[in-house]
């Protein structure tokens, strides 16, 4: 399941609005990436289906209700030894559920309030650059192949962490080089909150092009295993550029 289907039927447990909830995750990703306890929070809260983050409790397959919440936040940390809570990502993953229960003032982030350190480069990506760019590639012989009038919004996002685009694509924010990890969460921060507006006012090409640009950025941060964007072309929120034409690639 997506993460746009998880926001749309959050449990009860979570006292936080959608698009407040994707606002403050994808920074999360890209301050601590996509993979540690702190990640292991977000995804055991909304969706019960791995293990607890703080004390590793086996995944049950349901989401936890609000006193399994806090009382996870408070148990003792299950470590393999010393020196295996790298960043302080236990401390987080508390936070995070403590947030979502809204038992928590301030935000679950290392930018979050008063005090916390600020985040310049953030986590790195948990792809490669040469994955990265070959997923790229993908969308440009597509584009060449089937003539898709425009760019898809996954391959805007990749060609702005690539280089070959001079700013981001949701804010228009330009920076040095190529953008962090952590310079794209700011990017894609607001998504969800316009893909909310684009739903009431029922604009459908402007929901495929948020939830795609979500979803290459859950894959650039580790969260999400697939590629927003396969070898034909085709994107997960996206009709296919061989859809779009009528063509049929050759199997």
């Amino acid at each position: 399941m997506g993460v746009v289907q998880v926001l749309d039927a959050l449990p009860d447990a979570i006292a936080q609005r959608p698009g407040r909830i994707w606002n403050v995750l994808a920074r999360s990703l890209g301050e601590q990436g996509g993979t540690g306890r702190t990640a292991l929070a977000w995804r055991w809260a909304l969706t019960g289906g791995c293990p607890s983050p703080v004390s590793l409790s086996p995944a049950n397959g349901t989401q936890p209700d609000r006193a399994r919440l806090l009382s996870e936040a408070a148990m003792l940390a299950e470590l393999a030894g010393p020196g295996n809570d790298p960043g302080g990502q236990v401390l987080h993953a508390r936070f995070v559920l403590q947030w979502l229960a809204d038992e928590l003032y301030g935000l679950p982030l290392w930018n979050g309030g008063p005090g916390s350190p600020h985040v310049t480069d953030g986590a790195p990506y948990a792809r490669s650059r040469a994955e990265i760019e070959e997923t790229y590639d993908w969308a440009l012989l597509a584009r060449l192949r089937y003539l898709w009038p425009g760019e898809s919004a996954a391959m805007q996002l990749l060609a702005w962490v690539c280089g070959d685009a001079g700013e981001g694509p949701l804010s228009g924010k330009q920076v040095a080089g190529r953008p962090s990890l952590y310079q794209v969460s700011l990017d894609c921060q607001r998504a969800m909150t316009a893909l909310l507006h684009a739903r009431q006012v029922g604009h459908l090409t402007a929901q495929g092009r948020l939830e795609a640009i979500m979803d290459a950025f859950l894959w650039l941060a580790g969260w999400s295993p697939l590629p927003p964007v396969d070898k034909d072309g085709h994107g997960s929120f996206e009709s296919s550029p061989a859809e779009e034409t009528g063509a049929r690639s050759p199997g």
